[in-house]
């Protein structure tokens, strides 16, 4: 099972973490398209894609795939 928010390739760099902590990393919204098909290169099979749309007071859109390895021959 892979989730998180999704978006439009945007690269975000935060500064600061709850309570104020200081941070420094890149996270990058992919499209759901493009997740999914990193997951199949991978050479995983996907059973289920769930898109939730942001709830009251959030911006962003959650991805949940749900993959498994294909058995051998």
């Amino acid at each position: 099972m892979l989730a998180g928010h999704v978006g439009d390739g945007a690269c975000l760099r935060p500064a600061q973490a709850y309570g104020g902590h200081q941070v420094s990393y890149a996270s990058h919204l992919l499209p759901p398209d493009q997740l999914a098909a990193l997951l199949k290169q991978a050479g995983l099979v996907l059973d289920a894609r769930l898109l939730q749309e942001p709830a009251e007071g959030a911006t962003r859109t959650i991805a949940t795939f749900l993959a498994h390895k294909p058995e051998r021959s």
